[in-house]
Parts: C-alpha cells; structure tokens; sequence
C-alpha cells in the first residue's frame, strides 16, 4: 500500500463553509481563516454542491453564491450541475469520483468536509473521511466532529500532514503490523510523548483525541482501511468487552468507509492476571494468559445497532485488530489466533511499540472453537520478530513527538 499526503479537502456548502446563505453570519470570519490556512499548506479547496445557492453580499444584495465564494476565495474550485450538466449529483460516489478525476487526485489524498446527512453519504460513497462541521449547527451523528474551524485546521495540519506514518511494519504473510512509534518513559527523546501516550490509553488523561486521530489518520493515508472489513478494539485486562478510550472514534471510523465496529467481538471472559502482578508474586506469565482469558462472540454487535443473526468472521473476510502499547504482542497475537480459527485474516495496529523488546508470536495451536472459553496448555511460542529488524522509521517517533506539542500549543499560522 503507497502511502499518501493530503492534496485536497472537498467541501459543502450550507452549515459548512456558509449559514442560510449569509456570509457574515455566525463564524464566516474563522471559515475565512480556514480556508486561508489551506492555501498556507498548499491544500486546494474544492466546493460539491448538486443546487442553486444565493447570498446577501455586503451591500445587502441577493447574489449568486458561488460568485461570492469565488470573490472571497480565488483559488476554490467549484463543481456543480448548476454550472455544468456533466457534475454527478450528490450523494453518488460518481459526484466524488468526477472530482477525483478532474483533480487527478486519490480518493485517501482528500478528505471531505460538511455537515449534514447528505454529506455523510457522499464521503461514504467516495470511500472518503468524513471530518464533519458542527460550528453553525449539528445535523448528524455521523463523522469526527469539530465545533470550530480552528479545532478542523488543527487535526488538519498536525496530523494529515505528516509524511512518518508507522515506526514499526511487519508483512510477512497473514502476520501484518504496525505501530506508530517507539514507547520508552525512560529514554529522554521518547519520554514526553510515553508519558502522555500512555496517559491517554490507561487513564483517559493526556490528549487522548491526538492519539485516536494519530491512528486513524495513519491507516487512512496508508491506504489500511481499504483492506478491512471490520475493526475491534483489544479488551482491557478485567473481564468485559471493548475499549471506553477508543470506542467512539473507532465506531466513527467504520462508519466513515463502511466498515462494521465490533466492540464485543473479542470477549474477556475471565479477568487476566496484570505482568506488574506475576512479577511481583512470582508466577509464570506467558502468552496462556491471554488465549486462556479471552473468546469471540459469534454475533457481535455491528456499530452499536443490531446484532448480526449470521456469523461475520469467514473466510475472505479481515479483521482491523486495535490496542494502545504493544510489548511482546501476547494480547493481539491471541486474538489473531481466534480470528483465524474462523477463517478470517487479521491487520494489527497499536499506538506505541515497547523500545527493545521483540514481538513474539504464539506457536500452533490445537483445532478448537473460537466462541468458546478455552484452556490451553503448553502452547509453544512461534516466530520471533526483531524489534530493530522491523523499526523501519526512526523519524516517525521525532515527527510523532513535534505534533504532539504542536497539538497541545496550536494557534492559527501567520
């Protein structure tokens, strides 16, 4: 998969870049400073709109919106059926994929901008993020939302802007990994980010948006959402299902391309013992106490609607598998293991990667029911992955770093 850069955001028009047709109303002054920031990072605006729109200018004359828009904005780029019979109309993926070819774009090199349903199913359609607009009014559940075009620009230009993406990559095989950077709390150029990394996981504390942006803006420009078919979140280490710190962003994620968020799929049927604890007691602690703790559910729920009356997980089909800090890979490498006994295929991803430590996977198991609690015994480590053989960018964990301070202190650029 080649990774991408943001080349473009396409926008709508009504709650999005005006309100009821009034270019003074509201925060058009921060729409304007939006739209100026992305002509700072040579980002081409481009507006999709299917119908005819009019406007006050500042004289109080009814005008043609597009008009206006253009006289504000020099370099926004209109399509529209109003002007040319050729523009698909919205929400048809034909609309975004007219778009696509005339700015010889990808769809995972923009991302799109607006604020009501209608929006929604046109990025859906396009197989586009949907970054949704709330800062005159909230129409729609759907899409990661932002009250106030200064908090869009600043996911824009600290997180869509990178050109570092993963830390860690391992292909080989049905094995695929990555994280997206080294985890150390004692090494001085990893610590700050550590810190607030695992803040962020364990305690919701730190800048927990950062993180679950960082992730998902990461498998949106490498192109990894394009492979999946549904996402799931590692459990925590107490009996019980899902993620509460990645829940919501990763539901709104699957939604974005379609994709179905099971945040019961991998169930912690009994609570698993804590490393700081065997260490501490002396007991053995390998990866039995993850296969020996966790099962799938055969009908999970998908996006926090129904249940599914037929099992999703066969062959052919791939599962997105997400946790926070990956050391040994124990917690994922048992979930890979129930996943594939259903025939499925997994990709595995986590936000930070224990510095020095090799991921070590878990050797062949015997034939045995994914859905239900088992208790394994003697099951043999199997491949070992290098941690320096599959640290492919050191930058990543320097940008990574940069960004999130970036983040933390971000104010509009002069």
């Amino acid at each position: 998969m080649a990774t991408k850069r943001l080349k473009g955001v396409i926008l709508s028009v009504e709650d999005t870049l005006v309100n009821s047709g009034n270019l003074e109303a509201g925060v058009f002054s921060e729409v304007k400073k939006l739209m100026s920031f992305f002509n700072l990072r040579g980002i081409q605006p481009v507006l999709l709109s299917n119908r005819k729109w009019t406007a006050t200018d500042n004289e109080g004359n009814r005008r043609d919106l597009y008009y206006l828009l253009e006289e504000h904005f020099a370099d926004l780029v209109i399509f529209t059926p109003q002007r040319d019979a050729k523009v698909p109309y919205k929400p048809s993926s034909a609309a975004t994929q007219y778009v696509l070819d005339q700015m010889k774009w990808e769809s995972n090199e923009v991302v799109c901008i607006g604020s009501s349903e209608d929006d929604m199913r046109t990025a859906v359609n396009g197989k586009m993020l949907f970054l949704r607009a709330t800062w005159y009014s909230n129409n729609t559940d759907y899409g990661f939302e932002f009250g106030e075009p200064k908090e869009l620009a600043r996911f824009i230009d600290t997180l869509c802007l990178r050109e570092h993406f993963w830390s860690h990559e391992i292909k080989d095989g049905d094995f695929e990994y990555y994280a997206l950077a080294p985890f150390s709390t004692y090494k001085e150029e990893f610590r700050k980010y550590s810190e607030n990394g695992r803040a962020a996981a364990k305690f919701g504390q730190g800048e927990v948006d950062f993180w679950l942006g960082a992730l998902v803006t990461s498998m949106y420009f490498t192109g990894i959402h394009q492979c999946i078919d549904f996402i799931a979140a590692y459990p925590g280490h107490k009996a019980g299902v899902g993620n509460e710190k990645m829940n919501d962003d990763l539901v709104t994620f699957g939604k974005c391309f379609n994709k179905g968020y099971l945040h019961n799929l991998i169930e912690r049927h009994t609570t698993a013992t804590k490393s700081q604890t065997a260490r501490r007691e002396g007991k053995v602690f390998d990866h039995h106490n993850q296969l020996n703790t966790i099962k799938l559910n055969k009908l999970p729920t998908k996006n926090y609607g129904k249940a599914y009356k037929q099992a999703p997980l066969r062959r052919g089909k791939r599962v997105l598998l997400v946790d926070d800090i990956c050391t040994k890979g124990w917690s994922l490498e048992a979930a890979r293991k129930y996943v594939e006994a259903t025939g499925a295929k997994t990709v595995m991803v986590t936000w930070l990667k224990t510095i020095n430590t090799d991921i070590e996977t878990i050797g062949e198991t015997p034939e045995f029911d994914p859905y239900r609690a088992s208790t394994f015994t003697n099951i043999p480590s199997g491949k070992r992955y290098g941690y320096h053989a599959y640290h492919v960018d050191g930058a990543a964990s320097f940008e990574l770093g940069d960004q999130l301070q970036q983040y933390i202190d971000w104010d509009w650029p002069n």
